[in-house]
């Protein structure tokens, strides 16, 4: 194609759409497009949301762990310091992966890779891991220790997005949909539980659950899982109990009648209980809790919610969930505008463990389910829940990137 020049006449050749380019023959022919990893963009929606999370989450766990890091560590800005430090690590991964095509998750180096390197960081806890609080969970490198269940998590996510996407006109099929996708999740939460791990064990099982729901597996091939899930539970709490090991029994005993041992297996739920009532509408003012000195164990951790109603009362506590609230939406509607099932996916995943650890977490503090010990996102002390939660943040908003948001 030429058009004429009026001041020449000469023709000027014009680069035909799509960056095509003639062939030696003289037929045109499209360049081709190299893939770029980079994108521009970002939903600041979900930034700021999650922000304000983070802020929120930092100052609330100061302010229930100040006392206990004086008593401790003769400071009292031990912990602060600390997940100020994490906090700082994982927004630079977030803001790094950010600017990442989401799709680099999808090549079999980083599916595979994450997948080996859960397994073995898993297997590595149970032959050289730390033991706290009755379990091994930890893995000691210097000064600073890390969960490996964290990373699985994650791990779970990208292999069933990467799996759906590439099996996805199979995926009800038994062998080749459900079959696969429910051995990968047993083995997850069978090495969750050699540590024993039991929230994160309930948590990977959900996300995979629902993923597996989300993506079109046969709904009576869960049905069957389930059903199967009972089965082996009941059959394990029999056994615990007949060999002495009476665990979920007294888990159960707790969460019935949170009054029945307070000395000792109903203490811990019995002190959050007094610890949010007595926050009543208001609040008695940040930082004037009475129950973070050393009435309510873990208030840095897994019962920092209640510390929050004490300070904060129901007003304060009703912000922090609709905080989440606004988050999972914001998060569903990335997924449901993502441009393919490996996004979707994704977005899916990370918006619903985040959702899920948040509504365990209140409902465990507020007796609403029995004790299992999970952590508040954003705002429960630990560096490596922190910078995974933060990282899983900039695979978000690398997905809504290339999403059709309005």
């Amino acid at each position: 194609m030429a058009q004429k020049s009026k001041k020449s006449g000469s023709a000027i050749k014009l680069r035909p759409k799509n960056n095509a380019v003639p062939s030696a023959q003289g037929e045109t022919t499209a360049a081709p497009v190299k893939k770029k990893w980079f994108r521009s963009g970002f939903d600041y929606p979900l930034f700021t949301i999650v922000i304000i999370l983070l802020a929120f989450g930092i100052i609330m766990m100061f302010s229930a762990s100040y006392a206990n890091a004086y008593t401790t560590f003769g400071d009292s800005l031990y912990y602060l310091k600390r997940q100020a430090l994490f906090a700082a690590a994982g927004l630079v991964i977030m803001l790094l992966l950010s600017t990442i095509d989401y799709h680099i998750f999808q090549t079999k180096i980083m599916v595979y890779g994450m997948g080996i390197a859960s397994i073995g960081l898993m297997l590595a806890v149970k032959l050289v891991g730390r033991t706290q609080y009755g379990s091994e969970r930890w893995l000691q490198i210097g000064e600073f220790s890390f969960q490996p269940s964290e990373i699985m998590k994650l791990a779970i996510i990208i292999f069933f997005a990467y799996y759906v996407e590439k099996y996805y006109e199979r995926i009800r099929e038994f062998k080749k949909g459900f079959l696969p996708l429910a051995f990968i999740l047993a083995a997850a939460c069978g090495l969750l539980m050699m540590q024993p791990h039991l929230s994160a064990t309930i948590i990977v099982f959900a996300i995979g659950f629902s993923m597996m729901f989300v993506s079109g597996v046969n709904i009576k091939y869960l049905l069957l899982m389930i059903a199967l899930l009972l089965v082996l539970l009941v059959i394990a709490i029999l056994v615990l109990n007949a060999l002495g090991y009476d665990y979920f029994t007294a888990r159960w005993e707790s969460w019935v009648d949170p009054e029945s041992d307070i000395e000792d297996n109903t203490f811990q739920t019995y002190q959050s209980l007094i610890t949010i009532g007595s926050g009543g509408m208001f609040g008695l003012g940040f930082g004037n809790s009475r129950q973070k000195y050393d009435y309510l164990p873990m208030t840095r951790n897994d019962f920092v919610f209640s510390i929050i109603c004490e300070e904060l009362g129901f007003v304060g506590a009703a912000l922090v969930i609709l905080l989440f609230i606004i988050f999972v939406l914001r998060g569903f509607y990335i997924c449901s505008r993502a441009r393919d099932k490996f996004g979707m996916m994704l977005a899916f995943g990370i918006t619903f463990q985040i959702g899920l650890q948040a509504l365990l977490n209140i409902a465990v503090v507020t007796n609403s389910v029995p004790n299992t010990g999970i952590s508040l996102p954003f705002f429960s002390y630990g560096g490596t829940a922190l910078i995974m939660q933060l990282a899983e943040m900039g695979i978000l908003l690398s997905v809504s990137r290339k999403a059709a948001l309005d």
